[in-house]
């Protein structure tokens, strides 16, 4: 079936000689593009005679183009008798011919013909202001894209991605808000915004840009300084998008790529809380068809409209971000994977003695104490061998996550073998160590679970931090001599634990 409209040639309308000139002929991508977005189609008439060498190169560029463009239509080719090539682009009455200069110069002398005699002052600007519009789209991305691969975390990434919504170099939207897509609440928290808090802090923002010209990488740079206005990011922290039935978040949930919202006000009532009004975009970062985020761009304080190029350009934007999001997240959970003892969930020994090493020397450093204690799972061994290792195991994932649930923020808590763990206090003296310990061991007897604890605190133990872990192991050995089920401190009775006081 011919699928070619009744009056443009298809392949085998065409000479052989032509069709063979032009299909091997390289042709540069850009030229594809500027065509695409010729404001109306133009048609090409070839006719070829002798030719005392091969075609022009720019010929059969041409000729080429025409093949693949759906904005320039082949309309005849054929072989006349005589010398020379005649090519002819016509847009309705008006035509234009490259001379032999022209096809000698190349290809872009011959556009730059065709452009010049076929479009309108109007219409050549509006193609240039495109192309420029997508050049620098086309830089911004390769820097963001260089940033986001540089990133060591999501947080950075994502305010790449924001910052170049943001840039006047690449979309220039005024602001951009990144919010986080929670699996179980099934709802979307604030996460990042870039842009300004109200309408004079914006006029403050692009005067500052206008007068030390940033450019994208500069105000990428000013991450690392923390050097950006925070209340709206604060503002968006605040937010939980909850998408409602029909509602903005809904519908850009079920869009298949960027969504471009005209309304007066927002229907989500989260979502008004920004003030978003007139046009705005909404886009969900989807890779694979899993939600990580969602992404609101506007252009709240100069209320220009969101323009077809900025609208088109999203997308780049949204796919690339969305792909480097997904890669962070399996990188931060292949490191995660690497310093956690996967039955328990504490640190594993590596990571475990690498954050001892750091908070000792944090502790000397500033004349801060610091405690550690060891904890031996008491009687294991007859748990391994009268229930099996599951049962084995199962004490143990219960006791981590005692431990995980019990101890501090800063505490660090890691499995140090078998069934022995550490546990690093930052800043802690020997009477919140004794304590610590007791409490720790009550909550452990009263699940069931029979531990012995030794612990030390530097300096009032020992002259030198890393003899904490001697002094420690000693104290442990003492309380399982005086009996199991209690801790040994310097300077404090060992007592046995209580299952029934959890204090």
């Amino acid at each position: 079936m011919n699928t070619n409209p009744p009056d443009r040639p298809g392949p085998s309308d065409i000479p052989a000689e032509i069709l063979r000139a032009a299909r091997l002929a390289p042709l540069p991508v850009y030229l594809r593009e500027l065509f695409g977005r010729l404001p109306e189609s133009l048609e090409l008439t070839a006719e070829l005679g002798s030719l005392d060498g091969p075609l022009p190169l720019a010929a059969r560029q041409l000729l080429k183009l025409s093949l693949f463009s759906d904005q320039l239509h082949l309309r005849a080719a054929r072989l006349v008798d005589g010398m020379g090539l005649r090519l002819v682009v016509s847009r309705g009455m008006r035509t234009w011919t490259p001379g032999d200069g022209e096809l000698t110069q190349g290809i872009e002398c011959v556009v730059q013909g065709i452009l010049g005699a076929l479009l309108s002052v109007t219409e050549s600007s509006l193609l240039l202001s495109r192309f420029a519009f997508q050049s620098s789209n086309l830089a911004t991305l390769s820097t963001i894209t260089r940033f986001m691969l540089r990133s060591t975390d999501e947080d950075q990434a994502m305010h790449v991605l924001l910052s170049g919504i943001t840039s006047g170099y690449s979309l220039g939207f005024n602001r951009a808000a990144l919010f986080v897509w929670d699996e179980v609440t099934q709802r979307f928290a604030g996460s990042k915004g870039i842009g300004p808090f109200d309408d004079a802090e914006a006029h403050r923002i692009w005067e500052a840009i206008e007068i030390e010209d940033k450019d994208i990488d500069a105000l990428i740079r000013d991450y690392d300084r923390r050097n950006f206005d925070t209340r709206f990011q604060q503002l968006v922290q605040s937010i939980t998008l909850t998408p409602g039935l029909d509602d903005e978040i809904w519908q850009a949930l079920g869009a298949d790529g960027p969504l471009l919202v005209r309304r007066p006000r927002a229907i989500n009532e989260d979502l008004a809380r920004l003030d978003v009004r007139d046009e705005y975009v909404l886009a969900v970062l989807r890779p694979h068809g899993r939600i990580l985020g969602l992404v609101l761009a506007d252009n709240r304080h100069n209320r220009l409209p969101v323009s077809t190029d900025q609208f088109s350009h999203f997308s780049f934007f949204i796919d690339q971000t969305a792909l480097v999001w997904e890669n962070l997240a399996l990188l931060r959970r292949v490191e995660e994977l690497a310093r956690v003892d996967g039955l328990t969930g504490t640190l594993n020994r590596r990571e475990l003695e690498t954050r001892l090493r750091t908070e000792l020397a944090r502790c000397q450093r500033h004349g801060r104490p610091c405690s550690l204690m060891i904890a031996d799972l008491d009687f294991f061994k007859q748990v391994n061998d009268s229930g099996g290792h599951e049962a084995g195991d199962e004490v143990l994932r219960r006791f981590g996550r005692l431990l995980r649930d019990t101890m501090r923020a800063d505490d660090v808590v890691g499995r140090y073998g078998g069934d022995e763990f550490v546990v690093v206090l930052p800043e802690t003296g020997p009477d919140q160590l004794g304590n610590c310990a007791i409490r720790l061991g009550n909550l452990a007897a009263g699940a069931g679970i029979s531990l012995s604890i030794g612990g030390a605190t530097w300096p009032a133990d020992c002259a030198d931090p890393t003899g904490l872990v001697g002094v420690s192991d000693a104290c442990l050995y003492q309380a399982k001599r005086q009996g199991r089920g209690r801790a040994c401190i310097p300077g404090r009775e060992a007592v046995p634990f209580d299952p029934i006081s959890k204090a």
